[in-house]
């Protein structure tokens, strides 16, 4: 990684040089996490540890699995990804149309998650599930599944 210094077996993060850099935290139980340099050291401003952020992070996560299941006659799957500097969820509608009745679930559901959970910036996407491999990537494994369906990983095509 770029613009890191070791002095006694510490690692420094400079806002100015590391700001944008994307970090991966990669935690015992497996769990992969990106940040940006800036993120990082935003939650510590805050008085965040990164062990709270990333406890916030598995609640969150488990707040949307619930939600999802709760709402499993609308919602087909659901996975998250990180995005800049932003926790993505998908959706995937039951129906193959957008769901409308599912979009103000989601936007409540939304603003809920960042009055209730200190993670930075949350996003809902509602995609078709025809399409969903056009937003995550089944294979990359900053993308975790949270509820429903498995994507299958597109077969490769002879030429």
């Amino acid at each position: 990684m770029k613009a890191k210094e070791e002095k006694n077996n510490i690692q420094c993060i400079h806002e100015r040089k590391d700001g944008d850099t994307s970090y991966l935290l990669h935690p015992e139980d497996n769990d992969l996490f990106v940040r940006t340099g800036r993120q990082v050291i935003a939650s510590c401003q805050l008085g965040i540890s990164l062990e709270l952020w990333l406890n916030e992070l598995s609640s969150m996560m488990r707040a949307v699995h619930d939600w999802a299941n709760d709402h499993a006659g609308h919602v087909r799957a659901c996975y998250c990804a990180p995005q800049g500097t932003s926790v993505v969820f998908f959706f995937a509608p039951k129906s193959e149309q957008f769901d409308f009745d599912l979009a103000d679930e989601l936007a409540a559901f939304n603003l809920e998650l960042l009055r209730t959970y200190n993670v930075g910036m949350a996003e809902m996407r509602q995609i078709p599930w025809s399409e969903f491999d056009r937003f995550v990537n089944p294979t990359a494994a900053t993308n975790r599944l949270i509820y429903g369906e498995q994507l299958k990983p597109l077969e490769a095509v002879d030429a």
